[in-house]
């Protein structure tokens, strides 16, 4: 999809609490910047302008009286691809000038078996749609995804090293699924005849964030893909950084001792706050000792053993309208957790500082110390 949106950021300078995480993640959705650009070899959509004028004054409007986008409107969900399906076709449906025909309809054909004909679900439409200006049917697909760089992994092309924290799904294998077999589907003569109606075309709304190796002491000096990856890549695409648990200890620590006492703190988000920039009330974020406490008790804990556990995404965050330091010294001391990963006496919430709004300022994921063996 290609917007008008040229940040990272959404809805700039929002008391937290004003406005809904849904109504933030919905716009966050709507006007990020793509993850691919048009070398991917991948049709990708594109919202009529008159539409997304159409959802940003109804988004708008939601501000005041934020219906239905309500602050419990996650709640309702256990899977971020899910509840992103969810946000998008709340757009769909608040655009006057798209008739929404079908949403995440199951595709039956009929095959021919020895024993006679039967019938067989071979996938999903994610969103069937008609701009009422032109009568013009799109199918979209939806994918809203989170690749780590591993630019030390084996593997025989580049995209392929851009890797999920489960491992099985890479950059590669979404794009080439979704080119060869989930936008065909609305072509298929079959499909037709199911939907009632003619698709006249089909294109994929790829969002999400690409995270990258650090390589010196700055939070955006990145270890970037080769050049013909990074061609498919939009150059706005969202960004962040990733580190093991041991890598980013070492740098929190390393400034803590160099004598940085920054203005900028950190949260632990919960997946299903992975979406947009986070805002929030000072209250709900920690410092880097809590922060290293929770990563340590999180990774290395007895609980730990009996399984791997999955890598956490992290967020710094300064006092909104303030321009954090990322450089020079390098990390930025203060650092805060979701409470639903707090250890017993790991955080020290700073009292005096209730009321105050922070601001994200970049982000990043910390996976196990052998996460990355797996990988390669």
């Amino acid at each position: 999809m290609s917007t008008s949106a040229s940040t990272q950021t959404t809805v700039p300078e929002i008391k937290p609490g004003q406005r809904s995480q849904a109504w933030h993640d919905l716009h966050w959705l709507t006007h990020s910047p793509d993850l691919l650009a048009p070398a991917a070899d991948l049709p990708l959509a594109s919202w009529p302008a008159t539409a997304l004028r159409e959802i940003d004054r109804w988004l708008q409007h939601q501000g005041n009286a934020p219906e239905p986008l309500s602050s419990d409107f996650g709640a309702h969900y256990r899977r971020l691809g899910l509840y992103a399906e969810a946000l998008l076709r709340i757009a769909l449906q608040q655009a006057g000038s798209i008739e929404l025909l079908a949403h995440r309809t199951p595709i039956h054909i009929t095959v021919s078996q020895a024993l006679g004909a039967a019938r067989q679900t071979v996938g999903e439409l994610d969103y069937i749609w008609r701009d009422r200006h032109n009568n013009q049917v799109w199918h979209w697909e939806l994918a809203v995804k989170y690749y780590l760089y591993v630019p030390q992994a084996s593997r025989t092309q580049d995209a392929d090293r851009f890797v999920g924290l489960q491992q099985r799904d890479t950059l590669a294998r979404k794009t080439t699924k979704l080119r060869d077999r989930q936008l065909p589907l609305s072509a298929m003569p079959q499909v037709t005849q199911q939907l009632g109606v003619l698709v006249d075309a089909a294109a994929a709304y790829v969002k999400g964030w690409l995270f990258y190796p650090l390589r010196g002491e700055r939070w955006d000096d990145y270890v970037l893909a080769e050049p013909a990856t990074r061609a498919m890549l939009n150059p706005l695409h969202p960004r962040g950084w990733w580190l093991t648990q041991a890598d980013f200890a070492q740098r929190l620590t390393r400034e803590t001792r160099a004598g940085g006492t920054g203005i900028v703190r950190w949260r632990i988000l919960s997946r299903m706050q992975w979406l947009s920039p986070q805002q929030i009330d000072v209250a709900d974020t920690l410092e880097a000792t809590a922060l290293l406490a929770q990563l340590e008790a999180w990774f290395c804990s007895v609980a730990a053993a009996t399984g791997p556990r999955p890598g956490l995404l992290i967020v710094a965050l300064a006092p909104s309208g303030v321009a954090a330091p990322v450089s020079d010294t390098g990390v930025p001391v203060k650092a805060a957790a979701g409470p639903e990963f707090a250890a017993p006496g790991a955080g020290h919430l700073l009292q005096e500082s209730f009321g105050r709004a922070y601001t994200e300022v970049h982000r990043g994921f910390v996976v196990a110390n052998d996460w990355v063996d797996a990988v390669l």
